[in-house]
């Protein structure tokens, strides 16, 4: 019996100036966890990018959770949960103002689960987001991205740049929310 995929990827490439990612064949079984690890520049952040349509190959064919990244790129982002590496959130709201304007773009939108998302991770939903250190803006980027419960949570360097306490309360909170084996997770990480 075949596993389902989350993600399959067949002869993607992109070029750049100054290198090329080239992805022959990669699948991702649903249900399950895998970390893309190497060097920065290395094409993780790329990958990523590509399976959330923000970076465009110049060939090959993408599916997440059985679609066409593309011609049904709206179903997709809808089961997708993405935290990019460099979280920008509008600097003068609050923490619930986000999560409020976010839940206009999910059908599966939970505001409950988002704020016990919030109080589970220490976060005032009133504290505005420039209040907020890069580990706690990581921590509500992580919120915003699960309290639609996605099917597919896409992390790119969740950690990277957060210091050693920070790091492992995250992954702490991370390895417990994903332990629903419906979820599939792709965490990309040079560490």
């Amino acid at each position: 019996m075949e596993m389902e995929k989350a993600l399959v990827f067949k002869n993607v490439s992109k070029k750049f100036t100054d290198f090329e990612v080239q992805i022959d064949s990669f699948e991702l079984v649903r249900g399950s966890i895998m970390g893309l690890v190497g060097p920065n520049g290395a094409g993780k952040s790329t990958m990523i990018k590509m399976i959330m349509n923000l970076v465009h190959p110049d060939s090959g064919n993408i599916s997440v959770l059985g679609r066409d990244y593309l011609k049904q790129e709206q179903q997709v982002k809808n089961l997708v949960g993405y935290v990019p590496e460099d979280c920008r959130i509008y600097e003068e709201v609050t923490a619930n103002w986000v999560g409020q304007f976010v839940s206009h773009y999910y059908k599966t939108w939970d505001h409950d689960y988002f704020r016990a998302l919030l109080q589970k991770f220490g976060l005032s939903g009133n504290k505005k987001v420039k209040q907020l250190s890069k580990g706690n803006k990581m921590k509500l980027s992580l919120s915003l991205a699960l309290a639609h419960k996605p099917e597919l949570l896409l992390l790119d360097e969740p950690t990277s740049g957060l210091d050693p306490v920070v790091r492992y309360d995250l992954l702490q909170e991370l390895l417990e929310v994903i332990q629903d084996e419906s979820r599939t997770v792709l965490l990309s990480s040079h560490i």
